[in-house]
């Protein structure tokens, strides 16, 4: 599949990603065809087989598996006229296990308190023996392993909520968005996810109606649909949630309609709380010293600020950036990242620096003493390599020797980033030599 980038603000989707290799045990076997350089055919070795197990969630999910779900987990609201859905964070995952004709094996049933419920035991006690063979010719099962199952209370619930075996595909998609967009992505690091789609609209009665949806492995599972008579067969679940519809809350339309708005401030005293021309709500406010004043703040559908002295609207916005930001967790990582990063780079810099400037004031003092000592000979400093004015004559701590300001940077280069650096013998003489000689100045 060429992954072509998606660009932002923009969702991809995909009918299904199927992976090469479903999840399962495989046979490997290998063989060696032997030749003489003749081309004669020579006995083979015998053939070497190999087991390989792929493996994947089969009968829970980890809770990381879940990017999103809707409605929301414990969430109360007005949900009837939207289809319940999970996301997953990989993008495989419903197809990684199939039915015999390629049916993805993960399935959304959204269940009302008094059609069923969910129970735990073992695998082996909640599906039957039957399903367990089955499950075990794909690879290989603990009959005894503890699970969740969905029991529906009779077959006829049952069959009204699990949905046909042609529209288990049809209620299963891929898509794809940009990582920039962090409402769509989260923490997502590929921008691809997996939705699993209910069948039933979660519609509300004459009061609060509690709701369980249920993720099901529908894994060597025919008899879902060939069951006509007796106990609904029990599905094994790999997650759910709880949540509620009422006729009121929830949607983003019911939470604007029932905005507090005076949560946003009182109206400045002797003012009307309504817009003035310029599209501004007077508000009451605190001053930074403490003390009362009166503020302006113009709503974001309005555009741009006025500009005008009292108008908060500005400020109010960039505090809220401040806000989003400091909650966003993928955010926060990158910028310390980025400190951390810089810090250490600045701290490096530094740390060269000092180093450049210890070895060269300290190749400097040799300079000076080894100058000094060829001046009592007779010699020049020509003579050493070192011009006239890079001796001075009074304060000994100031020259910068050309050939020392070399030698500093060639050892500096040499040594890389080593914390500590041994100086050799005679240079440790050199510099017990510049100490006796400022002792004596001194």
């Amino acid at each position: 599949m060429t992954e072509t980038p998606v660009a932002p603000g923009s969702v991809r989707l995909y009918d299904r990603v199927e992976p090469t290799l479903r999840a399962g045990l495989y046979r490997v076997s290998s063989t060696l065809d032997v030749r003489t350089t003749a081309g004669g055919q020579l006995a083979s070795p015998p053939t070497h087989a190999t087991h390989v197990q792929l493996d994947a969630p089969r009968f829970a999910l980890d809770a990381a598996e879940v990017a999103a779900q809707h409605p929301p987990a414990d969430a109360v609201g007005t949900f009837g006229d939207r289809l319940p859905h999970v996301v997953l964070g990989r993008r495989t995952l419903p197809w990684e296990r199939r039915l015999a004709d390629g049916t993805p094996w993960l399935a959304l049933l959204v269940v009302r308190a008094d059609e069923g419920k969910i129970v735990d035991g073992t695998l082996q006690g909640l599906v039957g023996s039957g399903v367990v063979a089955a499950l075990a010719a794909n690879q290989p099962v603990d009959p005894n392993r503890p699970v969740r199952g969905l029991q529906i209370k009779d077959l006829a619930t049952f069959r009204a909520l699990l949905p046909g075996r042609a529209d288990v595909a049809l209620l299963t998609h891929v898509r794809r968005v940009n990582l920039a967009d962090t409402a769509l992505a989260g923490a997502d690091d590929d921008g691809w996810f997996s939705v699993v789609t209910a069948n039933r609209l979660p519609l509300a009665g004459s009061g609060p109606t509690s709701w369980t949806a249920c993720l099901v492995s529908l894994e060597a599972r025919e008899d879902a649909w060939s069951t006509t008579t007796g106990t609904p067969p029990t599905l094994v679940v790999l997650a759910s949630w709880k949540f509620v519809t009422s006729s009121t809350g929830g949607t983003f339309e019911r939470l604007a309609a029932d905005l507090d708005v005076a949560a946003f401030g009182e109206p400045a005293a002797g003012a009307a709380p309504v817009l003035r021309p310029d599209g501004v709500v007077p508000l009451a406010g605190t001053a930074r010293d403490g003390g009362p004043t009166a503020v302006g703040y113009r709503p974001p559908l309005l555009g741009p600020g006025t500009g005008a002295t009292d108008d908060v609207t500005d400020a109010a916005a960039y505090e809220l950036g401040r806000l989003l930001a400091a909650a966003d967790g993928r955010f926060i990582r990158e910028v310390v990242g980025w400190h951390r990063a810089a810090e250490a780079t600045a701290r490096s810099a530094d740390t060269a620096a000092r180093r450049a400037t210890v070895v060269r004031d300290y190749l400097a003092g040799g300079a000076r003493a080894q100058a000094r000592r060829a001046a009592l000979a007779g010699e020049t400093a020509e003579t050493l390599g070192y011009a006239p004015a890079d001796v001075p004559e009074t304060d000994g701590r100031q020259p910068q020797p050309l050939l020392a300001q070399a030698l500093a940077d060639r050892l500096f280069a040499r040594t890389g980033q080593a914390d500590l650096w041994q100086a050799p013998p005679q240079a440790a003489e050199a510099a017990r030599t510049i100490s006796s000689e400022e002792g004596e100045r001194s």
